[in-house]
This record gives structure tokens, sequence and C-alpha cells, in this order.
């Protein structure tokens, strides 16, 4: 019994320092650090542009490593490199008295104080351009048209038929139920056309193999096409980048409206699945892992302008009332609803951090459940006879 738990905890201490697990984590470390950095340099370039007084800038937070001052600012490196921040001098601004030195934050107009507060999630919407553009410009645009598009299995879905039945990434389907396939369309014709199950002729490298896959009424077996790519002009890639920005924004937007609008909980990734979905995407090449960290750039500047107190958007809506009022917000108010939103926050960080426990709970029982639902049709077939 002993040997068997040190053997587990071997085996997980070895795959913890593996180099695959090791380039994980350097990933994550990257692609969050990276977006975070660049969403505080926001704040920092609209300080200066504005000429407001900043006392400090932080790469990382945690334990101070190295600090230098340069003017009035002292830059600072700390321990963990996932995040950052910007303080500007005199950042209360609920006050309703200004303060005395114009460089401080509280002393500027509030459209100025709005755009340093928009600026971070500018400098999100920037990077996430800047990524765009980059993939589009390198790898080109994928090809749409599933008759110049080659059968060639780009993933495999653990859990489904196409895994089981021993199919890997790679793998170029030759033929089904013995006609030849060309490409993705005559592929998805075939199947569709298939009754129970379909016998599949595919080559890995030299080697020929088949298989007998059993099909769903949905015709699902879990084979992703490998995509094609075209090449792009530089003004092509300008259109796309910039079209992807607002893709992904109306989409969220319209998505969480209509979960909210028919009274169901939105689907939503925690820190477990932005890790494990960034983890994945490391290994997946690098034009795959820069358009993944331009999504967590739009999803991180989309979310901090929606309006909740203590975020980004909830600080312009104040900015906002003040315009309209013509005076200050009340600490006092500030300081409950800031509160509440962080309530919020925190309820929203655990319901996510839930969803992700229970998406894993559920992928990984998915396998156990098609294995016994196999052993089961198996034990039927068998007392039939």
């Amino acid at each position: 019994m002993l040997s068997t738990v040190f053997s587990a905890l071997w085996t997980k201490i070895l795959w913890l320092f593996s180099p695959g697990t090791l380039l994980s984590i350097a990933g994550i470390a990257f692609a969050l650090g990276l977006v975070i950095f660049i969403h505080e340099l926001g704040h920092f370039m609209a300080c200066l542009l504005l000429k407001i007084r900043v006392e400090e800038f932080s790469v990382g937070f945690g334990k101070l490593l190295r600090k230098w001052q340069k003017g009035d600012t002292q830059y600072s490196l700390r321990a963990i490199p996932l995040g950052g921040y910007v303080k500007p001098s005199g950042e209360f601004y609920a006050r309703e008295a200004d303060t005395s030195d114009p460089r401080d934050f509280a002393s500027k107009p509030w459209y100025s104080r709005a755009f340093m507060v928009f600026s971070g999630a500018g400098m999100n919407y920037v990077l996430a351009f800047v990524l765009f553009f980059g993939v589009v410009l390198s790898v080109g645009l994928p090809v749409e048209d599933p008759k110049l598009i080659p059968p060639v299995a780009g993933e495999i879905v653990d859990g489904y038929p196409a895994a089981q039945s021993g199919l890997k990434e790679g793998d170029r389907i030759l033929s089904v139920n013995s006609v030849k396939i060309n490409n993705w369309e005559e592929l998805v014709k075939n199947l569709s056309a298939a009754q129970k199950e379909a016998k599949i002729e595919y080559s890995r490298g030299t080697q020929t193999f088949s298989a007998t896959i059993p099909l769903s009424k949905d015709k699902k077996i879990g084979l992703v096409l490998q995509p094609v790519y075209e090449k792009a002009g530089p003004f092509t890639a300008v259109k796309v980048a910039a079209n992807q920005c607002y893709y992904w924004t109306a989409i969220s937007i319209k998505t969480i409206a209509e979960k909210l609008w028919h009274r169901q909980a939105p689907d939503m990734a925690g820190p477990i699945g932005i890790f494990e979905i960034v983890g994945k995407g490391v290994h997946s090449g690098p034009e795959d892992y820069f358009f993944l960290i331009g999504l967590i750039s739009v999803a991180i500047g989309m979310f901090n302008l929606f309006p909740i107190p203590i975020l980004d958007g909830g600080h312009i809506l104040f900015f906002i009332i003040e315009a309209i009022r013509r005076k200050r917000v009340k600490e006092k108010t500030l300081y409950r609803a800031s509160t509440a939103g962080a309530t919020f926050l925190v309820a929203l960080v655990l319901y996510a951090t839930y969803s992700d426990i229970n998406r894993i709970y559920v992928r990984s029982a998915k396998p156990h459940a098609n294995i016994a639902a196999a052993a089961e049709q198996t034990a039927g077939k068998e007392a039939s006879k």
C-alpha cells in the first residue's frame, strides 16, 4: 500500500518537472503576464500623456525583487510575474475638494480621469489587434471551401469513437465503406450516408490502417479537420485583425446577454480553465498560442469595461455620473459600491472555478461512460446469439 502511494507521488513529481509541464507553466506565465502588463502600461502611458504624476509602476506583484527611481516614479520588479499595477498620485477622486497639486489624478477633469482608466482596456485591444495581425500575416487565412481541404485529422477528441478506434492527429482518411475520399466534403458526405457504423481506411506516414467506427444518430465521431491556410497581404491582415477584435467582443456580449435574458448561468472559464486552455495552446504551435493570447487580451479588456464598481468600467460610470450631476460621488457611496462590486467579483470567480472543476470531472467521466456503454452493448450482442 505504502509503495503504491510513493509510486503515485513520484509519478506526479516527474510529471510536474517534465519538460512539457514546465513549458506549459512558462507559457501560462508569459501569456497572462504580457496581457496584464500591457493593461497597466496603458494606464501608465495615459498618465504621462495627461501629466499625472505616477508614484509607482510595478511589473508583477508579491515580494519586491528590485526597484529603481527615475524622476517622480519608482519602478518595481516583483516576484510573481502575473500582473502589475500603476499608482498615480492623489488617485482618490471621490472627494469633493480637489487637490492642490495639478499633477494629482484627483485634480484632473472627469474626462481626463475617464480616459486614463479606459486606456488599460484600450491597450488590451491594441495588443490583441497586433497579435491577430501578426498571425494572419505570417500564417494566412483558413480555406473555407471543404472541397479544397484534404481529409486529414487535425484533432481527435477524447471519448469519441474516432479516439477509441485508434485514429490519431495527422492521419489521412483514404476511404469510407470502400468509397475513396479526396477532400473533407466527401468525408462528411460519406459518413452522413453510413448507417450504424463506418469502415474507415486511413494512412499514417507510410503505413495504412483500417477501423470500424460505430455511428450515433448525429454521426459525430470526434474527428476535427486540419485547417489549410492561404497567404494574406497586410491590408487584408489589418481588416481581419480589426474584425476579430470586434467579433469576439460582440459574440461574447451577445452570449452573456442571451444567457441573462433567459435566466441561465453564463458559461465561464475560471482560473483553472484559463490555465488549462493556455497550457494546451503552448503545445499547439506559435500561431495558435499567440492567437490565444489575443483572445485573452480581448476578454480582459472587455471584462474590465463592464460597469461593475471596482473595475475600470465602474470607475468610468462614476465619472459619467459626476459629469451629469456636476459634482463628485461621495466617498461613502463609492465605498459601498466598491464593496458590493468586490463581493460580486469574488462570487463570480468562485462560480467560474466550480464550473472549471465540474467540466473537468464530466470530461474525465465521459470515456468511462462510453466504455461502460460499449461493454453493455457487447454483452447484449453476446446474449442475443
